[in-house]
């Protein structure tokens, strides 16, 4: 795991862990800061890596969930039939960014934890389609707080936490 603070309107990550990272598929946490910052450090991830030349596709999984959820069931299970919005499909060869990934239900972090299991296994993607190339996910809160109190998977948490950028403070969900 890799951490860097940020701090400032535009919320660069350090040009170092940009070019430590620039060839690497390593997921991406981004915790803290505005929305607008989390979006642009993962872009700036983006941008400097191989998935640069492939879309970058924004869910927000508080207003998206049903989305998410949905491409990972096709994704997961090839034999279902492929639904018109898939962001998995959508950012293949890119970066798919998962925006208040701490909101997400738990039988839908069951899944995202599935399908990071078998991209790390498959880098090149899996069973479906091939994927993205970097999975992205940001949150404002502290997600090792939701995880003591048991709001969130430990275990995808783990799994996503291999390159984080925190921004500011992350502090607990829905403190001032």
């Amino acid at each position: 795991m890799t951490g860097a603070r940020a701090r400032g309107a535009t919320a660069m990550p350090p040009a170092q862990l940009l070019r430590l990272h620039r060839h690497s598929r390593s997921n991406l946490l981004v915790l803290g800061g505005s929305e607008t910052q989390r979006v642009a450090a993962a872009r700036a991830f983006h941008r400097t890596s191989p998935s640069g030349a492939g879309p970058f596709l924004f869910v927000n999984c508080a207003r998206e969930e049903w989305r998410l959820r949905r491409a990972l069931e096709c994704w997961l299970l090839p034999d279902e039939a492929q639904p018109d919005s898939n962001p998995l499909r959508e950012s293949e060869h890119g970066t798919l960014y998962l925006e208040s990934v701490g909101r997400l239900s738990a039988p839908t972090q069951r899944l995202l934890l599935a399908l990071t299991l078998r991209l790390q296994a498959s880098p090149m993607g899996g069973p479906g389609a091939p994927g993205p190339y970097r999975l992205a996910v940001g949150d404002p809160g502290d997600l090792a707080e939701a995880v003591e109190d048991g709001h969130f998977s430990g275990a995808l948490l783990d799994s996503l936490d291999k390159i984080r950028v925190v921004l500011g403070r992350a502090g607990r969900r829905g403190a001032a």
